[in-house]
């Protein structure tokens, strides 16, 4: 039996059994079964929690930081209970069908189903369970009336169920219907009430995921502020409070990399020590809240350049790679993130050790992620990006091919609706291009260039990551306008530009792409667009614009001096995916 912790499975026990000892173990399981309506049954993208049920059974995983580098969740399962939850299934479908609707326990039966089959997909990737999981959680909430103290754990379990398939299929219905149910059961349950704390959880992890997909800044404000209720309603004793710290923790990260605020990458990092060292030696979180640290290091180094940072986020990562089992359904997760820190400790140091040591980790998470598996598309674009990286640095013509061979992986096995499929087909023109400027084939342009347009049609306008695969479009439009002359490729790639421009928001530097453009547009005889382009992106003051018009200028009206000076400025977009921007083309 794994259990995720000792205290809540004992007051489990207790609270089902009572004082006589059950008959047998199905009447045992049966008075399990009623208690699970009444604690939490909490999803979270960066600490998960099981349902009642699967506590005594069956267990959840987790989805660390996803933004910087480090994968998305993998549920595997463990082995040995599929043919459990198999069995258990069967049994409550059968109590389902023998309850008339007007039984006082079908809505707790239903929610029971319900979360079994919620548990089933997260582990087998069996779509139509994750469907039907949502049609028993909505039958059970339609048969309970308002007012009853089963309806906000009913709702609960219902968002959690819609957000769970949210994060497979992308569909913003199921986004904005799980944080209505979470919010609604928020709404139904008194302060002082003890599960508030969870439903407050669950309420921050649907915002914080709909503000990855869509930017918007009141989510990531209202999520934050959910999960600091959460913190404080949670009791210093509670096993629950290292989880709701490390919520609070990647909440106010994620906050850090949208608005660059140095007060919260330093507090999600108190968050997420405090959460690890709550936690005990041994514990099956520990590995995970460990990871969550290193992550919250690894995203501060990349903003600051700390190296104290950076070795203490790989330590980390070592340390949840570790203590992670291989059977583990978290330890393609562990070893991913444990490749990102490497990854980005070659690219400051240049020790060819770590880059070889970061595809090493991600063959690893690809080799234990099942064929089908809804993450395994996650593990194969974190190694093609690495592959990619070392074939810049060697030359050597295996890795670029197999880069991009993982890359079209990725976006293969990742669903159309995805909200990672934009990022991804971005990765793979990346790839694609990188080979076109070695061996000159081009098909691997044209190829780049529907990836990346694809990416742009596929992000919403709004979106923090939009800029990327235009700046990427436009770069791959003016490479092919060099080769081949086309002024309507160089119109196009100037579009992209001045559209990404409008789209930067507070907290993204302008200036590194102003530098792109002002770069590769140097040498075209278009002068007024080359102002335009340069007008419409450097605000007045900034380090670019005061290198414009200089004396010694060429015709274009920029300085032979502040062209050069322009390669020299080290400027760090906070774009989630930095490791997917194109070189300038000088």
């Amino acid at each position: 039996m794994i259990l995720k912790t000792k205290v809540v499975a004992v007051d489990l026990f207790r609270q089902a059994l009572g004082a006589e000892r059950p008959n047998d173990e199905t009447e045992a399981e049966g008075r399990l079964q009623d208690v699970a309506i009444n604690t939490n049954n909490e999803t979270n993208d960066f600490e998960r929690h099981e349902t009642a049920d699967s506590l005594l059974q069956y267990p959840r995983s987790q989805t660390p930081l996803d933004d910087v580098g480090i994968p998305l969740s993998h549920g595997i399962g463990v082995p040995g209970d599929d043919e459990n939850i198999d069995r258990r299934i069967e049994r409550e479908q059968e109590a389902v069908s023998s309850a008339p609707d007007d039984h006082p326990d079908k809505p707790k039966q239903l929610s029971n189903l319900g979360n079994s089959l919620h548990t089933r997909f997260q582990r087998l990737g069996n779509l139509d369970d994750a469907n039907n999981a949502i049609v028993q959680h909505q039958k059970a909430v339609n048969l309970t009336q308002d007012g009853h103290p089963d309806k906000p754990a009913l709702l609960n379990n219902l968002g959690n169920s819609m957000l769970t398939r949210f994060e497979r299929l992308g569909n913003l219905d199921d986004i904005h219907n799980a944080i209505a149910k979470h919010q609604a059961a928020v709404n139904l349950t008194l302060d002082d009430h003890p599960d508030k704390h969870h439903w407050l959880n669950n309420l921050g992890n649907s915002l914080l995921t709909r503000f990855e997909c869509l930017g918007n800044l009141d989510d990531i404000h209202n999520a934050t502020v959910r999960y600091q209720e959460a913190v404080n309603l949670t009791p210093d004793d509670h096993p629950e409070k290292p989880g709701r710290l490390g919520n609070l923790g990647s909440s106010l990260l994620t906050r850090f990399r949208r608005l660059g605020n140095l007060d919260d990458a330093n507090n999600a990092i108190v968050r997420h020590q405090e959460a690890v060292n709550l936690t005990p030696d041994g514990h099956p979180d520990k590995p995970r809240r460990l990871a969550n640290l290193g992550s919250s290091l690894l995203t501060r180094f990349e903003r600051f350049g700390n190296l104290d940072d950076m070795s203490n986020a790989v330590m980390r990562h070592q340390a949840a790679a570790k203590l992670t089992p291989d059977d583990h359904p978290d330890k393609p997760s562990r070893l991913d993130s444990l490749g990102s820190s490497l990854r980005m400790r070659f690219e400051r140091l240049g020790n060819l050790d770590d880059i070889h040591d970061a595809i090493a980790q991600h063959q690893a998470a690809v080799k234990l992620t099942p064929e089908g598996h809804p993450d395994k598309p996650c593990s194969l674009d974190y190694l093609g990006t690495c592959l990619l990286i070392r074939f810049e640095h060697l030359g050597n013509l295996d890795d670029i091919r197999n880069a991009i061979a993982r890359h079209q992986e990725a976006v293969k096995f990742t669903p159309d609706g995805h909200p990672e499929k934009p990022s991804r087909l971005n990765s793979f023109g990346n790839s694609l291009l990188t080979q076109f400027e070695h061996l000159g084939n081009p098909d691997d342009l044209e190829k780049a260039i529907v990836q990346f347009q694809v990416a742009v049609d596929l992000t919403p306008d709004g979106h923090p990551d939009k800029p990327t695969p235009l700046n990427n479009l436009g770069n791959s439009l003016l490479i092919r306008f060099e080769h081949l002359g086309n002024l309507d490729d160089m119109d196009n790639a100037i579009a992209q530009y001045q559209q990404a421009a409008t789209l930067l928001v507070p907290g993204l530097n302008a200036s590194e792409i102003s530098m792109t453009w002002t770069t590769q547009l140097h040498g075209f005889k278009r002068p007024s667009s080359l102002l335009q382009i340069v007008t419409l992106t450097s605000p007045v003051g900034s380090p670019i614009s005061e290198l414009l018009f200089l004396p010694g200028s060429n015709d274009s009206g920029i300085s032979t001096t502040s062209t050069m000076q322009l390669y020299s400025i080290n400027w760090r977009s906070s774009l989630h995916q930095t490791d997917t921007l194109t070189n300038p083309v000088g």
